[in-house]
């Protein structure tokens, strides 16, 4: 299984909340695509022939380009890459770019999968993000995509605001399960260095939410979720049975992936890469010809560290006997030494030769990981 990320770094304002990178000026959109589109050439090989099973148009925000770019992509995707015939092909999208003829003209590019970024159906949540569209578009951009015949939908919302009560995150969770979504990824807000919320948080503008609200508004996801048939398979993510995103999947089991545009990255099974993120500094280099990446061979305790990242995040857990024969046995007696604790409190449930992160564990997942390091 092989997966392609095309990183679109434009969207049309800035979230308060958002580190990743883009920019918020369109004007070099098309000679971003022109060297989007020479590095899918150049790349071609990372992969090693492998048939891409998954497709995904991440950003910044791609629902920003027209139809007829985003079927440039896809050209120069299938002039270099054989694509299966059934494969995930997600573009992310905001709801004030979803209109019905849009989505229309979308849905024949051949994408089958959208992830939309609601966020929250409470005007007050999405001034306090700053997003650029209101509930009354969250709610009509769902109605549009699925007449338009998009039957696989992602929907992300955000959790932990200082602003969100319970009862109101609760309202955001029966309004997105109302459009019985295939799949929902929902993040607690976190305060990124550089950001405007960070910067406010700071400054003491603004009080984060404590530590016992989180964890009530992350049962409350849980519980609503199950309740609603959904699987919950990797700490954010939830789908109804047959719709685990394949492609974050891949990410999480370490299938194989390239990574086109600024700041994107690749895995190839034995090489790790990462673009550098400047987008002038990327179309300079592509257009000249030159190398775009830096990259790596992780050495044992890095792929170890990996390994943990990854697959405790999920329902699928960590594979002890796997550790035994990648790593040996000192790896071994380590995962069993650091893990009994949380074990034994109940943040890690041992079945069937897997450690697995309970409910209480996933919320201080990261915590747990940093322990089970070498």
């Amino acid at each position: 299984m092989a997966g392609l990320y095309i990183h679109i770094p434009f969207c049309r304002d800035a979230c308060n909340y958002c580190d990743f990178h883009f920019s918020i000026s369109l004007v070099q959109l098309e000679p971003m695509l022109e060297a989007i589109e020479k590095e899918i050439k150049a790349e071609k090989n990372f992969l090693e022939g492998e048939e891409l099973d998954t497709i995904y148009l991440g950003g910044g925000t791609p629902s920003v380009m027209e139809t007829e770019q985003v079927e440039r992509i896809f050209k120069a995707i299938r002039k270099y890459f054989i694509v299966k015939e059934h494969a995930e092909i997600t573009l992310e999208a905001n709801p004030d770019d979803l209109n019905p003829v849009y989505l229309s003209s979308l849905r024949q590019t051949g994408i089958n999968r959208l992830s939309i970024g609601i966020q929250s159906f409470h005007d007050g949540d999405l001034e306090f993000m700053k997003r650029g569209h209101d509930s009354r578009q969250s709610k009509a951009c769902l109605e549009y995509a699925r007449k338009a015949g998009f039957d696989n939908l992602n929907l992300d919302l955000i959790y932990g605001l200082p602003v969100l009560n319970n009862e109101k995150w609760m309202e955001n969770l029966e309004i997105a399960l109302k459009y019985r979504p295939t799949h929902l990824a929902a993040y607690h807000l976190t305060y990124e260095q550089g950001t405007v919320l960070d910067y406010r948080r700071r400054k003491g503008k603004i009080v984060p939410l404590d530590e016992n609200r989180s964890l009530d508004h992350y049962n409350i996801l849980c519980e609503r979720m199950e309740k609603h048939g959904y699987q919950h398979y990797e700490i954010s993510n939830f789908a109804l049975p047959g719709f685990i995103s394949k492609h974050n999947s891949a990410y999480w089991k370490g299938e194989k992936y390239l990574g086109i545009g600024p700041s994107a990255h690749s895995f190839n099974g034995n090489t790790r890469r990462w673009n550098i993120s400047g987008n002038a500094s990327y179309m300079k280099r592509i257009m000249e010809g030159n190398r775009v990446h830096e990259e790596e061979m992780p050495d044992n305790n890095s792929r170890f560290h990996d390994y943990l990242m990854t697959s405790l995040r999920t329902m699928w857990g960590v594979d002890i006997e796997h550790i035994r024969r990648e790593w040996g046995e000192d790896y071994y007696r380590h995962i069993l030494k650091h893990s009994a604790p949380y074990t034994k409190s109940g943040k890690i449930s041992s079945v069937g030769g897997k450690l697995i992160l309970t409910r209480e564990g996933m919320f201080i997942s990261d915590h747990i990981i940093r322990e089970l390091f070498l």
